[in-house]
């Protein structure tokens, strides 16, 4: 027959079982959060992707505006003429130019 051990050392070998499931416990909650696969880091790489996801989508706005901008230099004499104009102060033969002076307050 198996001895019954004393209830002081049912509590002492309780307690230490307690101590190492809280132990264990802990390390694994440490991993979960803190490790490179963790919560932690995926909620920094979620907001990375966000922040880069808004990007993208300016950068493609961007670059929408800068293809018709192209699309008109290349095929748009109109849209040419006015940048010479603006730019370059280009005139045609015949016209005259009226040079306004502002006065800065």
């Amino acid at each position: 027959m198996a001895k019954e051990l004393p209830a002081s050392q049912k509590k002492l070998m309780t307690r230490k079982r307690v101590i190492v499931i809280a132990i264990l416990t802990a390390a694994i909650l440490a991993f979960v959060m803190f490790s490179s696969h963790g919560i932690l880091s995926r909620i920094a790489i979620a907001a990375d992707a966000s922040q880069l996801g808004s990007t993208l989508s300016n950068m493609k706005r961007e670059e929408d505006s800068l293809r018709v901008e192209i699309n008109k230099l290349l095929n748009d004499t109109l849209e040419i003429e006015r940048l010479a104009r603006e730019r370059y102060g280009y005139v045609r033969l015949g016209e005259k130019v009226f040079v306004i002076k502002r006065e800065h307050k």
